[in-house]
């Protein structure tokens, strides 16, 4: 019986030093492929990403970058730029066979032709499939884009903002003339000028940023969209030539001819414009959200719901917005990608809104938004987007957008008529096959 009990004592004595030894060589072998994953992960960490964005988003870009470099120990070489000059910029870097960018800024309306072009790294292997119920549908929407190799639409750039047009109006100037509420129609606004001009108190009523650029094709969809009419019909044939259409342009080039509009405007990009009306002499300007925040929330300068024209809707406005993409070429990718997740992990700690001035892409921060003193505006600014259109989607907006800026600014620079302008538009997207 002892001999049994000894027996049995020698196995279990075995088993659990057999048992202590595999335990060990477990522990070891994770030991080393963590430090193998670490290793691997040190080894392909780049010394610096590279990111080119507009002076709009570089302040919000500047905030992330300093976040990404203490967390990782990777500096952010941020290239920061005009919004006019952006788009060829990237173009030209992107057709460099050399070409070392990571990530991008994509207007609303590039990201079509960006990804058709093979510049932009789809992000299904990086989103969650859940994110679309996260983000406004506005903001999501604008930058996914059909796949005949993908069943479903797949999300090419990742939204930082949504911008939307704005009415801002000087109070003390109009207070110093007797008005005391903003117009409400553009008819109240022609008027209210015409009397301040009278009285000797101003020279013009608006100041705009009509410089040849994606500005004037912005007011002009603005325009067009509070008249009741957009660019295509419901068959998608361009109709920009047509009635309301045709107002709408007449429109902005008898503003000028009549004092309302200040010449300036059409040497002015929009944030010059926002400089300029900063200087307390012009008493209105259609501004991006973005112009709050150059303005320093100043007492004297107020926003409003851009006007209507009677006996059509209330208001119109037009969206905007960046969006990050990573580069189809970028050496980089999940270096690309930690950067644009560290930005929905810390948007509770840096917030577009106090850097840019628009209003949040993530539904979660919606509410906070709406209900927070902070934000003086922001009931103005959600309902203001009940009145909005966003620009023509196409892969061939970009030479849309160029032929319209020509057309537009021939009309407002006296060389055309309105109606002659928009004809030699509408035949030259035709004569291109641009759809």
């Amino acid at each position: 019986m002892k001999r049994i009990k000894s027996k049995l004592l020698y196995v279990i004595l075995s088993v659990s030093v057999l048992l202590l030894l595999v335990l060990l060589v477990l522990k070891l072998n994770t030991n080393h492929s963590s430090e193998v994953s670490i290793s691997k992960e040190a080894a392909n960490r780049p010394e610096q990403i590279k990111i080119m964005v507009d002076d709009t988003h570089y302040s919000y870009i500047k905030a992330i970058s300093e976040q990404f470099e203490n967390q990782y120990g990777i500096k952010v070489n941020i290239i920061s730029m005009d919004f006019n000059l952006l788009y060829h910029r990237i173009e030209k870097s992107l057709n460099q066979s050399n070409t070392d960018l990571d990530l991008i800024l994509v207007d609303t309306v590039w990201t079509p032709e960006f990804a058709r072009a093979g510049y932009l790294e789809p992000l299904r292997n990086y989103a969650q499939s859940n994110l679309r119920d996260k983000i406004i549908p506005i903001a999501y929407d604008q930058r996914i884009i059909s796949n005949d190799l993908y069943a479903l639409p797949e999300l090419y750039a990742f939204p930082l903002s949504i911008e939307e047009k704005f009415l801002y109006y000087n109070e003390k100037l109009l207070k110093s003339a007797g008005i005391y509420a903003p117009p409400s129609t553009w008819e109240e606004l022609s008027e209210m000028t015409q009397y301040m001009r009278d009285k000797g108190l101003i020279d013009h009523g608006m100041i705009w940023g009509w410089s040849p650029g994606e500005g004037l094709v912005c007011d002009y969809t603005l325009l067009s969209n509070a008249l009741g009419v957009q660019s295509k019909d419901v068959n998608g044939h361009w109709i920009f030539d047509q009635g309301k259409g045709v107002t709408a342009l007449s429109f902005m080039a008898h503003s000028l001819e009549s004092g309302l509009s200040d010449p300036l405007s059409l040497r002015l990009s929009d944030r010059e414009a926002v400089k300029k009306f900063a200087e307390g002499k012009t008493p209105f300007m259609i501004g991006w959200a973005y112009a709050d925040k150059m303005l320093n929330q100043k007492a004297d300068y107020k926003m409003s719901l851009v006007p209507g024209f009677k006996g059509y809707q209330k208001s119109s406005t037009v969206t905007g917005g960046g969006a990050l993409s990573i580069t189809r070429t970028s050496r980089h990718k999940d270096w690309a990608w930690k950067f644009i997740d560290l930005i929905n992990s810390s948007r509770e700690q840096i917030s577009p809104k106090d850097y840019i001035g628009s209003i949040p892409v993530w539904n979660d921060q919606i509410s906070y938004f709406e209900n927070s003193d902070k934000y003086l505006n922001r009931n103005l600014m959600t309902e203001q987007f009940e009145y909005a259109i966003n620009r023509p989607t196409m892969s061939s907006y970009v030479e849309w957008s160029n032929i319209m800026q020509t057309s537009i600014d021939s009309a407002l620079n006296g060389k055309l008529t309105a109606k002659e302008a928009l004809n030699e538009a509408k035949h030259k997207v035709l004569q291109q096959e641009i759809k």
